[in-house]
């Protein structure tokens, strides 16, 4: 009797501890959880909670330890913070108060006051609540896809130990790159093939390194504008076959490879520069050989197209970004005679990319 009780409340725990994990539902709890810590609902935040998650079926502990942000240490600078954000939603400015005022105010509270309170309590519990839901929903998408992807686990450790050097703003720099961009989930799919690996725009060396995976003696070029970032990747890739250049990928002479990169490059060229550009790396690819290459997709995403003028706005350039449409990019690779796939993915931000594999068959290196 006694083992059965243990392994059904076992089972009730565990069933407790991962219902609604999935990072949207797990996000939510929080976000509902902090809202109703901050609430001035004393004595009835726990109850609330749990009915809450009940309601739409969160994950219950989770909710609840959201819910502890109204604790002894926190509870007067919510208090204090929900008053003085009531004060500017109001009334158009903050109220000048101190905390023996505040504890003043909470014994001897009238309806005005109390109003205030609650309207800056509901905003804080938004604001708050949303940071800690984006935070939440971080974390628990990394780990997931950690768990579901070993692949992807083994090759980043290895990026991650071959920058272990590097001065902490690059290695951060990697860290969260391998984390967040997801074509490195989609490489870690991709059989890399073998020989030799360029990458044109090859920043820090990052997707060199990754290829490089499991083949030290892999030939790795690299070429990218700046000066700062080879110097890194060549720190970082010293004891691989690599050869990293400052140059402009327009003019960089290719050699015969197996692999070509290359990742967010081509909208910085001029259209027509961009297709000669993809027409001397199928003239470079060796038999078998892949090109890689990936754009935002100006068909599906207007929030990329936004994001990506605003990023070269800022870099006061004078250029804007030229993507080609889907069909122009497939039309070019075609006429070269290579096989082509073509993916449409969302990346951690709502930004849609297209990335393209093209493959050189025998038949048209022949």
């Amino acid at each position: 009797m006694i083992q059965r009780f243990k392994f059904q409340a076992r089972k009730f725990a565990t069933l407790l501890l991962t219902e609604g994990r999935d990072p949207r539902r797990a996000a939510a709890a929080v976000f509902l959880g902090i809202f109703i810590g901050i609430l001035p609902i004393y004595g009835f935040q726990t109850l609330a909670a749990i009915g809450v998650a009940l309601l739409f079926r969160l994950n219950k502990p989770l909710t609840v330890a959201a819910t502890f942000i109204n604790n002894p240490l926190l509870l007067p600078v919510t208090i204090f913070s929900s008053v003085e954000l009531g004060c500017l939603l109001r009334t158009g400015s903050f109220q000048s108060l101190t905390l023996p005022g505040l504890a003043a105010m909470r014994n001897h509270i009238n309806k005005e006051q109390f109003f205030t309170w609650v309207v800056g309590s509901v905003a804080l519990g938004i604001l708050v609540g949303a940071v800690g839901a984006a935070m939440t929903g971080i974390v628990s998408h990394l780990r997931l896809r950690s768990s579901a992807n070993p692949a992807l686990r083994v090759r980043a450790g290895f990026v991650n130990a071959m920058f272990a050097q590097c001065k902490r703003s690059a290695r951060s720099f990697v860290r969260w790159k391998l984390r967040l961009d997801q074509i490195f989930e989609l490489l870690a799919a991709e059989t890399l093939g073998s020989g030799t690996v360029v990458d044109l725009g090859c920043g820090y060396g990052i997707a060199l390194c990754f290829a490089a995976f499991n083949d030290n003696r892999r030939r790795l070029i690299g070429c990218d504008l700046n000066a700062d970032r080879i110097a890194i990747a060549r720190q970082a890739l010293g004891t691989l076959n690599a050869d990293l250049t400052t140059a402009d990928v327009r003019h960089f002479e290719l050699p015969t490879a197996g692999l070509i990169l290359i990742l967010d490059v081509l909208h910085y060229l001029p259209a027509p520069e961009q297709q000669r550009l993809l027409k001397r790396c199928c003239s470079a690819l060796a038999p078998n050989g892949l090109l890689i290459f990936r754009v935002p997709d100006r068909d599906r995403s207007a929030i990329s197209m936004a994001l990506e003028r605003l990023i070269f706005a800022c870099e006061g350039n004078g250029f804007r970004p030229q993507m080609l449409s889907t069909a122009e990019y497939r039309n070019t690779l075609e006429e070269a005679g290579l096989q082509l796939q073509e993916r449409s993915f969302q990346n951690r931000l709502p930004l849609t990319h297209v990335l393209f594999v093209a493959k050189k068959t025998l038949a048209e290196a022949l």
